[in-house]
């Protein structure tokens, strides 16, 4: 386990590997629990709960370093699938079937153009399921009360310094008209604190004129903690208290 400073008889920053499924305060929680109720314990940037990968956890007196780190670029490698849509811009939902659809050659082929437009410093439009407060009140809860107008959304402006196809394939999907083959790809992200993914999906999708949704995501990289360095939470059990 990757450390980037120790305290007296004590852990100050732990390199987390998020699982699917957890949310990045179901991490805090149990590295609180390891350590004991007293310790002071945070993270520094939200994963999704359907993503995984590196979350950076604090303790101690490093939580007052939480923006520092937050401020880190973060590295992802994303597969995005194109000729389907979910309001969340995920797999949270079923997604529904576009009309038009793309081959995998013709998905690639557009990208060779489209990529190059993402990097550099852009608006992004915070997606509607997110936990970001819009007077006071999360949006996902809002989003699911059927509150939202996508024309009020919070816009923010991030940086993508890398984004480039790793691979490619077709990807089986249960949709609302069944299990079907969509193409897909696998994208490396570079990008700054911030950035939302699913959102980038989701304006590829819109480019290429046929939705698009974010398949899975892992965070490879926050600044220099690798997810080659990181450890589960049942990995950590040894942690002094």
């Amino acid at each position: 386990m990757k450390l980037l400073s120790m305290g007296y008889n004590h852990i100050m920053i732990l390199n987390v590997y998020k699982e699917k499924g957890w949310t990045s305060f179901d991490v805090v929680a149990k590295v609180r629990g390891l350590l004991g109720k007293k310790r002071k314990v945070g993270h520094t940037g939200t994963l999704d709960p359907l993503a995984e990968g590196v979350l950076i956890v604090l303790t101690d007196e490093d939580t007052r370093r939480q923006n520092e780190f937050m401020n880190l670029r973060k590295e992802y490698k994303a597969v995005i699938a194109f000729g389907l849509a979910t309001p969340s811009y995920d797999l949270e939902f079923l997604p529904v079937v576009s009309d038009e659809q793309l081959s995998l050659d013709e998905v690639l082929r557009l990208l060779k153009d489209t990529l190059p437009k993402y990097i550099g410093e852009l608006n992004q439009v915070v997606p509607s399921y997110s936990a970001v407060k819009v007077n006071g009140k999360r949006l996902y809860k809002e989003a699911r009360k059927g509150n939202i107008n996508k024309k009020d959304l919070p816009v923010k402006r991030v940086s993508i310094y890398d984004l480039h196809i790793l691979n490619s394939s077709n990807e089986k999907i249960k949709t609302n008209e069944g299990v079907m083959n969509f193409p897909a790809v696998t994208i490396k992200i570079v990008c700054s604190s911030g950035t939302y993914v699913r959102s980038l999906a989701n304006d590829l999708g819109e480019e290429l004129k046929v939705k698009a949704v974010l398949v899975s995501l892992i965070r490879t990289k926050v600044g220099n903690f690798n997810v080659s360095d990181s450890k589960k939470i049942t990995e950590l059990k040894n942690i002094a208290r």
